[in-house]
């Protein structure tokens, strides 16, 4: 499993505006069969930072799921737990929890979790 920390300084505009609430973090989550590059990967935390920024959320970890076993979704849902009602979980579209199986019964999960709709942030790799 791979977590890619983000930064908000490494990104324009990277401190959070006067809208964004600190408190509140959308994690991100993806699947390496998906952004096997590491372009497709920076393309994930552009469309993950924007839709963050956009929502009043500060940008948390982008979880990466290095194969089937789930262990890059479970560090994900650790980090969501401990944020109850303060989080967010975006993926890039549906097609990147299909690997878990189930992908609109991970999707029900997730918004359940976070009391929050999924985040689609519509990156396409």
């Amino acid at each position: 499993m791979a977590i890619a920390e983000t930064s908000l300084v490494f990104w324009p505009g990277g401190e959070p505006g006067p809208h964004s609430n600190p408190q509140r973090i959308l994690y991100c989550y993806a699947h390496e069969r998906l952004a096997r590059r590491l372009r497709d990967v920076v393309e994930l935390q552009k469309a993950a930072f924007e839709a963050a920024e956009q929502r009043g959320y500060r940008l948390g970890p982008l979880f990466v799921e290095e194969d089937d076993s789930g262990q890059a979704m479970q560090a994900l849902i650790d980090a969501a737990v401990a944020r109850i009602g303060k989080a967010a979980v975006a993926v890039p579209h549906r097609g990147h929890l299909i690997p878990l199986g189930a992908p609109r019964e991970w999707q029900q999960f997730l918004e359940e979790l976070v009391d929050h709709p999924l985040v689609f942030t519509g990156h396409t790799s």
